[in-house]
């Protein structure tokens, strides 16, 4: 399952590790161009908006990603719940989010438009707010990566990877 596809250009390479994929999304101007470009019978591109019930069975994926979309959801606890109820147990759920630290300094998600540029909305969450309402909604982290622009660890880091597991288990 993934969250927030757009253009579905994660969904290309989601591609050639997965046998079926749920993309979800709330622009349907943005399902409409993955849609031209991905134009495979295991993919099914959904319009959702990611703070209802996603009208997926229970247990039915292995992995959830989200990328660069959490920083538009004010209530992650409603996430969190959603993929406890599609996971299987044992199942993954990938996060990579623009990092704090970033939004920190005032960067967020925007794009261009005929009128110019626009900003969307963003809420700042914290890596100790991901790993509580995971822990809260029976996950634990099994890897937390930060990454720097240009491999530069002298800079702030520019996203931040976690990948989460359902059930019980070791990690934090």
């Amino acid at each position: 399952v993934e969250l927030g596809c757009g253009t579905g250009k994660n969904t290309d390479f989601l591609l050639k590790k997965a046998t079926k994929i749920i993309a979800l999304d709330f622009s349907d101007k943005m399902l409409e161009k993955a849609k031209f470009k991905i134009q495979e019978d295991r993919v099914e591109f959904r319009l959702t908006d990611l703070n209802k019930d996603w009208q997926i069975s229970a247990d039915f994926a292995d992995l959830i990603t989200a990328n660069l979309v959490l920083e538009h959801i004010k209530n992650l606890d409603f996430i969190f719940k959603e993929a406890n109820k599609v996971l299987k147990n044992q199942g993954y759920f990938f996060i990579c989010e623009l990092h704090p630290f970033k939004q920190y300094l005032g960067s967020k998600a925007r794009f261009e438009t005929k009128e110019g540029l626009k900003e969307l909305q963003c809420y700042t969450h914290h890596i100790s707010e991901f790993i509580e309402i995971a822990k809260n909604n029976d996950f634990y982290c099994v890897e937390l990566k930060e990454w720097f622009d240009k491999d530069d660890l002298k800079e702030i880091p520019r996203l931040l990877g976690i990948v989460f597991k359902k059930g019980k288990g070791t990690g934090f």
